[in-house]
């Protein structure tokens, strides 16, 4: 059946383990020896187990029921710690409902006011575009009175001038009184 197992002499293995035996058989004698002389009375023996578990049951009844109270000691916290947390949730969601509600009033007004702000500034430039051209026209219309006025002095003096010219140069060349 088992093909892969080495077979040993069964004669080997007795002789290793008859040291092992008669060593417990040493043992098991000393033992006897010592319990000779007990004497155990089985309903005494009970009864002594029976009152120490008695009393590991009272013990453990007693320290369940520190455990209970203690837990439902710590369930009322938790419970009341639960809702604390519900209420200051609940403060906490209105509070933040009035800063939104208070914040999108804000953003309308400052909206409004830019809105309102845009429409007077470019009132404004408009207006001082509408100086500024009414100036540059001012200026310009001045500026061609001055060149006009510029010309015709140039034109008087220049006219004058050739005159004059015209004058001097006749009496240098062809004067009759001249030589």
């Amino acid at each position: 059946m088992h093909a892969s197992r080495e077979e040993f002499r069964v004669e080997d293995d007795v002789m290793q383990l008859e040291p092992r035996v008669a060593r417990i058989e040493g043992e098991v004698t000393r033992l006897n020896s010592h319990f000779a002389g007990i004497e155990v009375d089985p309903r005494g023996l009970r009864k002594s187990m029976d009152q120490k578990l008695d009393k590991l049951d009272a013990r453990f009844e007693r320290q369940d029921a520190k455990l209970e109270t203690v837990l439902e000691k710590l369930d009322a916290r938790f419970r009341k710690q639960d809702e604390r947390f519900e209420r200051h949730d609940a403060k906490l969601e209105t509070v933040l409902e009035k800063l939104d509600a208070r914040v999108e009033k804000q953003d309308e007004r400052f909206e409004r006011r830019d809105a309102r702000l845009e429409t007077a500034v470019h009132a404004k430039i408009d207006r001082m575009d509408a100086k500024i051209d009414r100036v540059d026209a001012k200026f310009e219309s001045k500026l061609e009175a001055l060149s006009t006025r510029r010309f015709t002095v140039w034109l008087t003096v220049s006219s004058c001038a050739a005159t004059i010219a015209a004058a001097v140069l006749a009496i240098i060349f062809g004067s009759p009184h001249g030589h």
